[in-house]
Parts: C-alpha cells; structure tokens; sequence
C-alpha cells in the first residue's frame, strides 16, 4: 500500500474555506498525506502566523498527517523549540521536515525527546549525514525523508540521482517520498510546477506517478503544487504500486476474445523472452477460437495475442520491446501508447501489470 499526499500553503493568498475544501476534496480520494512550508518567501508573514494553526486544526480533524518545512527562525515565531516536545506537539504536526539549520545531534535528540517523526530531505541526503545520526543515536523508527521539489525549470533532480539517494535512504529503513507536479494548478511565482524530476516537469501527473511507483524506490508521492484538479487527483488516487497500468489503443478488429485477454490482470513471466513482455495468464483466458488477421510488422509498444494458427500458444499475449517481423500467426491487438512505452523498461520478470484502454479525450 502506497500513501497518497498533497500540498497546501497558508499565506498564499487562499481562503481558509478553500484550503478547506480542497483538503475535504482530497479526503475523499484517499489522500493522507499533507506537506506545508513555514518559509515561502512568497508568503504573507502575517496570514500565515494568523491562519496556521487554524489551517492545520482543519487537517487534523479530517485526518490528514501533516508534515510542515521549518526552519530554526519559522519554529521560534510560532512558539516552538526543537527541545520543547510540548509545544511541538501543540502545533498539531504529525512531522518537521528539517532541512537547512539543524545539526545531525539536534535531529538526533528530536528524535527521542519530541513525539513527532523527522523528514529529512531526501533530495540532499547523504552517506555522511546518515553515518553522523546513526553516531549520534537517532531513533530511525522516527524518521521519513521526502525528496525537494523544484520550482525553478532545469533545477530538478535526474532520475539516476533521484535513485541513488532513494536507494541510500532504503539501506537505513527510511521510508521515501517525492513530489510530482500539477498541470492543471502551478504554483506561482515562477508557475512551472513543483516537481522532484526534472523529465516529470511538463509530464501529467498520472505518467509521473507511474514511474516513481514503476521504480519501486518510494514509499508514496505528493503533489508538490497546491489546489489541483479533481480529475488529477482521481488519476492518481485510482494507481496501483503493485500493478502497473499501461494505456493502449485498440485495434478496431480485435475480437471479443483478445478483448478480454487484453484487459485482464497479468503478470510478466519470470522467463520472459529476449524481446518481449509475456503474460503468464493469457493463453488461460482464451475461451474461444481466435482466427488469423492480415500480419504486420511488430513495432516497439505493440501487445499482440497469438492466433489459431500458432496452436498450443493460441491466446499467448506479448508486448514488444524490441521490433520483431510480421508473423501471419500473431494478431496485432493493441499498442501502448507512444507517453507510456518508456514505462515497459520497468516491466520486470514477475512484476505484475494491465492495459487499459485511452479515452478519446485523453488523446
């Protein structure tokens, strides 16, 4: 089970009543999670120490786990020390991230004396900072990191770095977070989302989410933006980490049959071929005779059902991932659309996954 978040900011020049709704709105798509800073130089100083704890009282009650960025001067204005558990825990936080300010024996002792979980940024971590709370006796079962999102174009992390910091964090039993961005609601001033990727900056959020889920190195996303769309949320909320979901187009002449073999659950075989993507299912569900069409060649993303004539593998589903010749006893059913053929990498032996067909106005 993978947990699902968003992110709202007091001092942005939003209502209470609309972060209210928008946090009902999330509710009740299963989002859990709820990220806020105390430090957007963007922020009114005043709306936020007079809307904070309001806004955060409103999470609470609807049971959202709050996760606020703090930093050393933000914690003093509200009224809270790294060292005073009671006032920590009166803020009504689930968890501080803690980022720029804090030594690693400060977070170390926060640990053990506060009642709340540290996050740490996933984003900046390394082996030193991990090796120097350890040296200094941090309770890690109060730990979670999240990675940094990136408002500015060009800053956000590459995929090779995101995973070996989320790999690290894996080794101390951390559990990861990462941001994916909005379409449908930036925020400003520079309104090109909040992304952790950088490749995932002008990606829907469902093809990001797809992926950090497909990598299996995180433990749940949020979105990084505020107020974003209820179809966005819906897209996402509907994902599954254990299966993965790749949208097809159909070929108008597949048969009843090869439909229902399309859209079944399937797992990729532990063996699978050289080339292909096997279901270990398919050839089960074949409930009928499947006749022969006209052959083409096989490009990379084409799900193909093998036909009458291929006999004892009659109803064999495959998606290619490398260019394979026509072959009259192999019916081309389906292909992956040209976004989500990146996803196939991620399709190993066992992993589980389904098709599911694109809707003419995603297209």
């Amino acid at each position: 089970m993978w947990e699902k978040g968003i992110s709202a900011f007091v001092g942005l020049h939003h209502s209470l009543d609309t972060l209210r709704c928008y946090l009902q709105l999330a509710q009740k798509y299963g989002y859990t999670r709820l990220f806020t800073s105390l430090h957007i130089p963007e922020a009114d100083p005043n709306l936020l120490l007079s809307n904070f704890q309001i806004f955060v009282n409103d999470a609470k009650s609807l049971g959202y786990s709050i996760t606020a960025d703090i930093s050393p001067q933000a914690l003093t204005l509200l009224g809270g020390t790294l060292s005073d558990a009671a006032s920590l825990k009166a803020l009504g936080l689930s968890a501080l991230r803690l980022d720029y300010g804090f030594s690693p024996e400060q977070i170390a002792a926060f640990t053990h004396s506060s009642g709340i979980e540290v996050e740490l940024n996933g984003s900046t971590v390394t082996s030193g900072i991990l090796q120097q709370l350890y040296e200094a006796k941090a309770d890690f079962t109060k730990i979670r990191a999240c990675h940094n999102y990136y408002p500015r174009p060009e800053t956000g992390l590459s995929f090779p770095l995101f995973a070996q910091r989320s790999k690290l964090l894996r080794e101390y039993d951390i559990p990861v977070f990462a941001f994916i961005p909005s379409l449908s609601s930036p925020r400003g001033p520079i309104f090109a989302g909040l992304p952790t990727l950088e490749k995932h900056r002008h990606l829907s959020p469902e093809l990001a989410a797809k992926e950090l889920l497909a990598s299996e190195l995180v433990d749940g996303l949020l979105f990084g933006d505020p107020l974003v769309a209820e179809t966005e949320l819906a897209a996402i909320a509907a994902l599954q980490a254990t299966c993965m979901e790749l949208k097809v187009t159909v070929n108008p002449n597949a048969s009843m049959t090869e439909q229902k073999i399309l859209f079944a659950e399937h797992t990729n075989r532990i063996d699978p071929g050289e080339g292909v993507i096997r279901s270990q299912e398919a050839r089960n569900l074949c409930s009928s005779i499947i006749p022969p069409r006209t052959a083409t060649p096989r490009q990379i993303g084409a799900v193909t059902i093998d036909n009458q004539d291929y006999l004892r593998y009659m109803g064999e589903m495959q998606i290619i991932q490398s260019p394979l010749p026509a072959d009259p006893r192999v019916n081309l059913a389906a292909q992956v659309i040209p976004e989500e053929i990146f996803l196939l990498s991620y399709l190993s032996p066992g992993k589980s996954f389904r098709l599911k067909e694109q809707t003419k106005h995603e297209s």
